[in-house]
């Protein structure tokens, strides 16, 4: 079975990513704004896509480590239901994402702005409207 890994975020609070292999599955972060005599730590377990909204756990608790046992007892719980499609789903999203903003920071036009429906990538490849298999045969791994 993958291990569960964190990742500190590059935010002003104390958050950590956790993530299952190369998908971020959550985070355990202290909370902003709450008094003093509330739990300070916050977790969250759930990404999309991939899985359904309202299908994502979240909860609150005094210490860093008991958000991070909590946080493990719902993954245990929601891991068994998902599936590799679950995982390939928010990959794809976090690969297209990460080749848009590429594409807007080379000063490439997106196929959708021309009206032929064709651009070029800033690989340098002519791309159709229909983009996603060149994303994911030659840009596999770039949100990464």
């Amino acid at each position: 079975m993958t291990a569960l890994t964190r990742r500190r975020s590059d935010n002003d609070q104390e958050t950590w990513h956790v993530y299952f292999g190369d998908v971020h599955i959550g985070s355990i972060g202290l909370r902003a704004g709450v008094p003093t005599g509330a739990d300070q730590w916050g977790w969250r377990v759930g990404f999309y896509p991939g899985i359904e909204p309202g299908t994502q756990r979240s909860g609150s608790a005094a210490t860093f480590d008991e958000a991070r046992v909590a946080f493990e007892g719902a993954w245990r719980q929601l891991e068994p239901t998902l599936t590799e499609d679950n995982y390939e789903a928010w990959r794809l999203s976090r690969d297209f994402h990460a080749w848009k903003y590429r594409m807007w920071d080379e000063g490439c036009r997106m196929p959708t702005q021309n009206q032929s429906g064709w651009s070029k990538c800033f690989c340098g490849e002519p791309i159709p409207v229909a983009y996603d298999a060149h994303i994911r045969s030659v840009h596999r791994g770039i949100g990464a």
